[in-house]
């Protein structure tokens, strides 16, 4: 893959993130196949991937909320709020289907509105466990992803044998591989590709089918590890937050402005996204069950006392040699709220400089932010 070929893809991977709903409208038309949105976090996609369905992860539009508040509270988070309107104005109508995860009551409730804005369609609300530590969990788990499984199979008109459930998950875990290889690739030479454009790619591998965006990434990564190392002068971070939306372009413009390196994250639309592959022996059911489960990457949206964020996440900073920590959270986010004071207290205690900025989904005056992170990055050893 030549460097024009390599902006190509770029600008393949762009076009999908920076108008998601049309191109996937126009991708429905073209391809004549039922697409299903996902709530961000903890949904398996490859069910509705082996049900001959397309699954993308609903994203946040720029647009300016309007007519949904009159459905939803203004103190929810911006994607909630952002969705909600949407799919009142009847931007959503061309999805077949949309499945919400539990991951918070606010998506909770959103699943709930969403059927009655969104009469038409189906819309199913997915309960998984979110205390990892009681008795019967991993059957839990199972019950209810087979009980989404049969509804699939209604909506696609097709059953899901553990055949194409396995290879589905095949698909997927090939193109969590290759998203790995390319973070590894970022991460030991952040020079070869801006943090900017590391979001771009994972948000369209939710966008686009994964067998498409794999041969691309395939090609990317192949020409990236050929590249020779380029250095970037500026202090490292490490970035976390966001827990189920993805960032401004904005915010990480100001990051990379003010002398910072993002050389590492844990954000869904970053790391936390592609870290672990499903099994693929035994039963595929009980595999997608145990990734959902899966306690070596910890998340505040679910309960495990033993392995606790906080701590994984300075773990995280020291092993990617961050001189800093930069925390984003989403305004209104309940679970980030509540487990930031933890996160502050771990940091400090293992000496790890950070930050913590909140962020919203209006457009609002980033001087202040940039003001801030400017003193934050020279203060760095």
């Amino acid at each position: 893959m030549s460097g024009s070929n390599m902006k190509d893809v770029m600008n393949r991977f762009r076009d999908v993130v920076d108008t998601p709903y049309e191109k996937l409208k126009l991708w429905k038309e073209a391809n004549g196949k039922k697409v299903v949105g996902c709530s961000p976090m903890q949904f398996p996609e490859e069910l509705v991937h082996a049900a001959g369905m397309l699954p993308v992860v609903l994203q946040e539009t720029d647009e300016a909320i309007t007519t949904g508040f009159s459905y939803i509270y203004p103190f929810y988070c911006g994607i909630t709020r952002n969705i909600i309107d949407i799919a009142v104005k009847g931007q959503l109508s061309f999805f077949d289907g949309l499945v919400y995860a539990d991951i918070c009551i606010q998506n909770r409730n959103a699943a709930c509105t969403l059927k009655q804005v969104m009469p038409a369609s189906y819309v199913e609300y997915v309960q998984l466990p979110t205390s990892l530590t009681r008795a019967g969990v991993m059957d839990d788990t199972i019950r209810e992803l087979e009980r989404i499984k049969a509804k699939l199979e209604q909506l696609a008109g097709r059953k899901i044998d553990d055949t194409s459930l396995k290879q589905s998950i095949l698909v997927f875990n090939r193109n969590r591989l290759r998203l790995r290889q390319l973070h590894e690739l970022r991460r030991a030479n952040p020079g070869l590709l801006s943090y900017r454009d590391l979001q771009v790619i994972v948000k369209s591998s939710m966008l686009m089918p994964k067998e498409e965006h794999t041969e691309l990434l395939e090609g990317l990564v192949t020409q990236l590890e050929k590249m020779k190392p380029s250095s970037l002068e500026g202090k490292r971070l490490f970035l976390s937050g966001h827990l189920c939306q993805s960032l401004k372009p904005d915010i990480l413009d100001l990051i990379e402005g003010v002398g910072g390196i993002i050389v590492d994250d844990d954000l869904y639309t970053g790391y936390r996204y592609y870290a672990v592959d499903v099994a693929v022996d035994g039963s595929p059911i009980q595999a997608l069950a145990k990734r959902y489960l899966e306690k070596s990457l910890p998340v505040p949206t679910r309960s495990y006392l033993p392995a606790r964020w906080e701590k994984y996440l300075v773990e995280r900073a020291k092993d990617s040699r961050a001189q800093g920590v930069v925390v984003l959270v989403a305004k209104y986010c309940e679970p980030h709220l509540f487990s930031y004071p933890f996160v502050k207290e771990a940091l400090e205690i293992a000496g790890v400089p950070h930050i913590m900025l909140e962020t919203e989904h209006e457009v609002v005056s980033l001087e202040g932010v940039r003001t801030r992170l400017q003193a934050f990055v020279e203060m760095l050893n």
